[in-house]
């Protein structure tokens, strides 16, 4: 197996504790769509549905999630795609295996599968999303050794992260306005202002 750097976390390239410009943000979402790109869409209810089992993993009814939970998933589910993306067109992969490897070096990390899992919902990651976060972390660290084989996992991993910020504003990844505004350089949303999220505006502006 490729060497890693697995741990728990949900903020830029997931796990990672794991050259063009863009065209100005010309793709934009439309009513229904959480973030949008020249590469991938993400549905609205695509957010919809992780949270809820999020929701449901804390053992919380459904329907309105705690606050800022709709955006942490919009910016993990966004990074999903973005890394996918890139891996593919780079040639890139992680076979199941891998990514099942993984997921077992992550939970004796954790203190096991329950406490993995308890620790995953504490981030807003539901258990069901877990191979997958594994899997991108695992690509994260592929994308960067590519760049900088002879680096450690720190070099390699912040060359990956360079590498998918400009890869990022080459597609031109916007989010809906109510979850803020996409930073191609930090691979984050950066939050709106309270009014923009109350009026649960859709349509992205220029």
């Amino acid at each position: 197996m490729r060497r890693t750097a697995v741990a728990l976390g949900a903020g830029v390239l997931v796990l990672a504790s794991c050259s063009s410009t863009g065209s100005g943000q010309s793709v934009v979402p439309n009513s229904g769509q959480a973030a949008v790109s020249e590469a991938f869409r993400v549905s609205q209810q695509e957010i919809a549905d992780d949270v809820s089992l999020v929701l449901e993993g804390l053992g919380q009814p459904p329907g309105e999630p705690p606050a800022g939970l709709a955006s942490v998933t919009t910016e993990r589910i966004v990074l999903y795609r973005l890394i996918d993306s890139y891996a593919e067109a780079n040639g890139i992969e992680v076979t199941r295996t891998e990514a099942e490897q993984g997921l077992e070096e992550l939970a004796a990390a954790n203190g096991g599968q329950d406490a993995l899992r308890e620790a995953a919902l504490g981030a807003g990651i539901p258990e069901e999303a877990l191979e997958r976060t594994v899997r991108t972390n695992l690509l994260v660290t592929g994308i960067g050794a590519g760049i900088d084989p002879s680096g450690d996992v720190a070099a390699q991993v912040e060359a990956a992260r360079v590498a998918l910020s400009e890869y990022s504003e080459s597609i031109d990844v916007a989010v809906a306005p109510r979850y803020g505004t996409w930073d191609d350089q930090t691979l984050a949303i950066i939050p709106g202002s309270s009014l923009t999220e109350s009026s649960g505006q859709e349509q992205a502006t220029p």
